[in-house]
């Protein structure tokens, strides 16, 4: 039973422990503001980068500060309507402990056996590989986001590179064997590498990433003689907390 949400395996988003630890342990009482509930939980020593990070947004939900750190982009107000704070396991569990209340430790034993269940799953070489995945696509994420795009832009953006890798197909990357989820990683990865150090648009990110899926492609057929399309689909991989 999922108590908690935890994002690419491995973060939990403040806000919504705050709801399960403060609120909900209130039964519909008032609580502790959020933003008072955090700084003070942040104060038990815990490093910026290593426990947690933080993504600032402005009025329009767009990306205008990472770990306190200004994002230069398109925007008419750069000014931080919103702040998201995001915690490793680890730091989650100890603010579960924190509380010192039945909230507190029903959250902390979920997030003992979320470890336990991690651990059993990054043995599985196909799971890892799909966070990986994961990872690199929140990396392009980020790089769309930086000039001026939106998430409906990466949308289409991966949607596009994944047509051009399945020959007009969308299989979801859930169920794809791992030599395909290496291979998907790799074109995005490319794309990400490119843009380290090169400045395109939205549209020419689309267009570059779609040329790394059309070469990994090739690459792939030339050298297991199969088209990636044609390669048998997999046990979907099951989301953490299912």
């Amino acid at each position: 039973m999922e108590l908690i949400k935890i994002y690419n395996g491995s973060l939990v988003n403040a806000r919504e422990l705050h709801q399960f630890l403060v609120l909900e342990a209130k039964k519909g009482k008032k609580g502790e503001k959020f933003s008072d509930w955090i700084k003070r939980m942040l104060e038990f020593n815990f490093k910026i980068g290593d426990d947690f990070f933080t993504v600032g947004y402005d009025y329009k939900g767009d990306v205008v500060e990472e770990n306190g750190v200004p994002k230069f982009r398109k925007s008419d107000n750069q000014r931080v309507s919103k702040r998201e704070y995001y915690l490793t396991l680890n730091c989650a569990k100890q603010l579960a402990m924190i509380q010192n209340n039945e909230k507190g430790r029903e959250a902390r034993q979920y997030f003992i056996q979320c470890e336990e269940t991690i651990l059993k799953l990054k043995e599985d070489k196909r799971f890892e590989a799909f966070l990986k995945l994961e990872s690199t696509k929140e990396k392009l994420r980020q790089n769309i986001l930086n000039v001026g795009g939106d998430d409906n832009d990466f949308i289409q953006i991966d949607t596009a590179g994944r047509k051009i890798f399945f020959n007009g197909k969308l299989i979801p990357d859930e169920e794809l064997p791992r030599i395909l989820i290496l291979s998907r990683d790799l074109a995005s990865e490319m794309t990400n590498e490119i843009l380290k150090k090169e400045t395109y648009d939205v549209s020419g990110i689309k267009q570059l990433n779609e040329t790394h899926h059309g070469e990994v492609r090739n690459m792939l057929k030339k050298n297991i003689g199969t088209n990636p399309e044609e390669l048998p689909k997999e046990e979907r991989i099951k989301k953490l907390g299912k």
